[in-house]
Parts: C-alpha cells; structure tokens; sequence
C-alpha cells in the first residue's frame, strides 16, 4: 500500500482544466495527451478500486476528442467529417456499457449519452464542460496484489505493515481553508483543524502534528495540535482550535507561503509503525495586502488578477519573470477596465489605431513602465502593436456588435503567434468592444481571462482583457415594463 495521491491528481487537475475550457480553446491533442496521463495514473493505483475511476475518466476524455475532431472537421468543411461522429458513439455506446456498476462511470456515461442522440457542433463544448463538473471520489492508496503468507511469518507482517491514517482538515476564521488562502498578515486569525484517524496504537500515549515550512522563523506562527488517546474504538473523529498570525505582508510577485504539517506518536514507538498523513497536509497562504495597496484600484480586478496570477503559476512552462512582466503590465490595464466602466473613458467608437495611442499614453504614464514600453517591434514576420521587456500586446477595437469575454477567442491566435516568435509563453490581448450598448455593461472583472492556445506541441497562454466602452446611459435603461423579464 502506497500513497499516491501527489503523485496521480495533478493530471486530474489537467483533465478539469481543459474539460472546462471555454468553445473553441481545446483541441483534440491536447485531450488525447491529457488522456493518457490519467491512464497512467489509473496503472500507479494497481489494483486499487480509483483504478477504475481513472481509467474510465481517460476513456472519456478520448471520446470528446472525438467529438472536438468532428467539430472542427465540420467547421473546416472536411470530407466525410461525420466519421469522427461515428467512431465516438460507438466508443460511448461501450464505454456506458461497461460503467454500468460504476457509479462515477455512469456518471460520466450519462453526460455522454447525448452523442446517440441529434447532437450538433455546438453542443460539443456544452458536453465537455458537463463532464469537468462531474465529481471524482479522491483515493490516496494504490494497493499490490497481496502475497500469501501462512502462520507466524504472516502474523509478524501484520504487526508492522498496519498503517495508521491521519487525515487533515483545516478552516481559518471559519471558513474551509482553500488551495491558495488569502489572509492579512498582523492579525491573529482562528485555525481549526479536524482530525480523522484510522487506528491508535496500543503504545503510544498521544499524536502530535505540527508545522514545517522554510518560511523564516520570525515571519509567522502555527499553533501544534496535540492528541491524547481517544475513547471508544476506531476510526476517531477529533476537532482542535488554535490561533496563527503572520507577521509581514508579502510582496505581490512573491510565491505564496508553504506550511506543512507533520504528524508523530508519542513516545516514539520502538517497533516500525507508519502513520501515513492525508487531507491537507499543506497549507498556502497569499498574505499580499492588496486592501491596503490595491493593485488596480477596482477591488474586484485586483482578486482576479489574484486568481490568474495562481493559474500561470502552476504552469510549468511560465517563467516566473515572464509572469511578472505580465503582471507589471496587468496591474494598468487592470485600471484602464476599471475607468471604462465607471467613467466611460470611451464614450463612442473609436478605430484600432486611435485606441493604440491612447492605451500607449496611458501605459507612458506609469512610472513602473516609461521607456520600457516599444512600439511595434517586428515580431514573428509581424507587426505587434505594443510591447514591454519582451511581452507582445495586441489591441483591437471592436465597433459595430457587442462582444462578451468569450467572443476574444477570435484574436487570440494572432496575439499567440507574436508569443511563440518571442520565445515566450504568454501574450497579452487587450479589446476595446466600443459597439453601441443596449443594455448595462457586464462586470469589469468577467473581462479578465486566459485562452490557453495549443500549438501543436505545447500551449502558448494570451491572457485577454475587454475593455468595455460606448456605454448605454443608466438613464437611458429606466423604461415602464408591463412583466419582469
């Protein structure tokens, strides 16, 4: 029995990531390559019943590239493109087949059914993103097929191979505590931590778990917990509170702060006992205090940013400096949403070239920028209209429809390409939708994105931002209804 957990979920993670991709972002390969991670995953669980559970959720990322395969092949007018369509329900047709005692597997199945049905290209992202929504029940232990042994031999195994299970959960202030938790640094904050423990050995008197982290000492206090013997027979439930503080904000381009808890009987038993810890061993903190130094200035921009900032992150082909050249140029352009919309700064339509000089005096403006920011540096055997320590920025202006967030995807191969011709991984995509507007302005931070851009080998990410202008007077929205709509 092995954990396995670190090692099998980040291709779970991958899966979710592309399975909920917006229309039109993900390709075929990019499924199949996901894929058959997760089949590997489903081989480190060996006979373990999560075996099954990886395996069906490969198989069905394999179908939807089929699906993505027929989509573009209707939309490129390819021969025979309904191929792809046949090949897919007849793997679905199997694979509901074979779930049918499964309860995730069904579950996946069911979200495939549609494909027997009258199905067109457009529902294909609707079927993609109704199996990234699908819960996945979480394993930690692959388990060998078991060696068969006999009398005392087989006693004495039992003795040291039992394993004890220390399972973690932690709120702060109480709340769950998050993958990446945001929490101000020079106040004391509530730590709660349930325990969930799978045996206690005869021996030891208590279990403590306490706190590790390369952090310097002198920047933060964890509370260690300490467990007395419980009562009654296993598996044990237990609750503690405690109280931390950190005592230094962090800088905003610094890497959030790591804490891991470690779990120990005590007095150290003599003979070999495993205590195998689970749940959130790890904690991690973003002590950054954007409430006081806001980033943008628009609260809700600031927390988006926030949340692309962890999504790059954990992206193992962003250079740290390439993400925060992003983030030194996101930070104004952040604040140019932020103006469109409360101010309207672009009060009628404007062509491209008229926004290029205003978002070019805007960012000349910044002190962190200046001098920094070139003007249509030559690039992949183009012209890319901005650039900053290397990070190509593409604007465009959008006239006569509107556009929502989703509808940029449009440019964000061009803003790719600029990318790729730079040696990089990220690109910035700026649009200004300055179309008439007969309704109120969606919320500004909706406008902060990332379409991931396959190029074949590996993704390239353009990081788009919509500038809304040419907006509707409230005023002008006040009009008697005879019925809510």
């Amino acid at each position: 029995m092995n954990d396995v957990l670190a090692q099998v979920y980040p291709s779970r993670i991958e899966a979710i990531s592309l399975l909920r991709e917006a229309p039109g972002s993900v390709d075929a390969a990019a499924l199949r390559a996901t894929s058959a991670k997760v089949v590997l995953a489903a081989d480190a669980f060996d006979t373990a019943p999560a075996s099954a559970n990886w395996r069906a959720l490969g198989e069905a990322l394999e179908i939807v590239a089929l699906l993505e395969e027929w989509n573009g092949a209707v939309r490129g007018a390819e021969v025979d493109a309904d191929r792809f369509l046949r090949a897919a329900r007849l793997r679905q047709k199997a694979f509901a087949a074979e779930q049918a005692d499964s309860l995730f597997g069904s579950a996946l199945a069911g979200k495939l059914a549609v494909i027997g049905a009258d199905i067109n290209p457009d529902d294909v992202s609707g079927v993609r993103q109704a199996l990234g929504a699908i819960e996945m029940p979480i394993a930690i232990f692959s388990r060998s097929k078991p060696v068969r042994w006999s009398g005392p031999v087989a006693r004495a195994r039992e003795e040291h191979e039992e394993v004890a299970v220390a399972f973690l959960e932690f709120s702060i202030d109480g709340r769950p505590a998050e993958s990446l938790h945001s929490l101000s640094a020079g106040q004391i904050h509530d730590l709660a931590l349930t325990l969930r423990i799978s045996r206690w050995p005869a021996e030891a008197e208590k279990l403590v778990i306490a706190p590790i982290s390369i952090e310097p000492a002198s920047t933060w206090d964890f509370p260690t917990f300490e467990f007395a013997r419980p009562s009654g027979s296993p598996p044990y439930l237990i609750r503690r509170e405690g109280r931390l503080a950190l005592h230094a904000t962090q800088g905003f381009n610094a890497r959030p702060l790591e804490f891991r808890y470690a779990a120990e009987f005590h007095p150290v038993l003599a003979r070999e006992e495993r205590l195998v810890v689970a749940g959130q061993r790890t904690l991690r903190l973003d002590g950054t205090d954007s409430g006081r130094r806001g980033i943008t200035g628009y609260t809700e921009v600031d927390a988006k940013i926030v949340t692309l900032r962890e999504r790059l992150r954990i992206e193992p082909l962003v250079a740290e400096q390439e993400l925060r050249d992003l983030l030194g140029i996101l930070a104004p352009i952040g604040n140019l949403m932020g103006q469109s919309v409360q101010d309207n700064r672009y009060p009628a339509a404007i062509d491209e070239a008229t926004f290029q000089r205003d978002v070019l005096s805007f960012l000349r403006a910044d002190p962190a920028i200046g001098s920094e920011l070139e003007v249509q540096p030559e690039v992949a055997g183009g012209r890319t209209d901005l650039s900053f320590r290397g990070l190509r920025i593409e604007l465009k202006s959008e006239r006569t429809r509107r556009l929502l967030p989703e509808d940029c995807w449009q440019f964000a191969e061009q803003a790719a390409s600029y990318a790729v011709g730079t040696g990089r991984r990220l690109s910035l995509l700026c649009v200004l939708d300055c179309s008439p507007k007969a309704g109120p302005p969606f919320p500004m931070a909706d406008g902060l994105l990332i379409f991931p851009v396959n190029t074949g080998t590996s993704p390239t990410y353009v990081v788009t931002c919509l500038v809304q202008g040419n907006l509707m007077k409230p005023s002008a929205m006040s009009r008697p209804r005879t019925k809510l709509p």
